[in-house]
């Protein structure tokens, strides 16, 4: 089991970065369209997603 300690420095951070994304997401939205920013949003949701399912516990059956 993996345990993480959230603090208000991880949770700032997360902030930060998540307003990161959404800025560079707007930006790609302006320069390259709308089809390119939904793109890219959709494989960063899936590589997260992802990644939560490597760090998850599987179902022991």
């Amino acid at each position: 089991m993996i345990l993480f300690h959230l603090t208000g420095r991880t949770l700032l951070a997360l902030l930060a970065t998540t307003l990161v994304v959404l800025l560079v997401l707007a930006g790609l939205w302006l320069l390259a369209g709308p089809a390119w920013s939904i793109g890219t949003g959709l494989v960063l949701v899936l590589l997260v997603r992802g990644v939560l399912a490597l760090f998850s516990p599987g179902d022991s059956e």
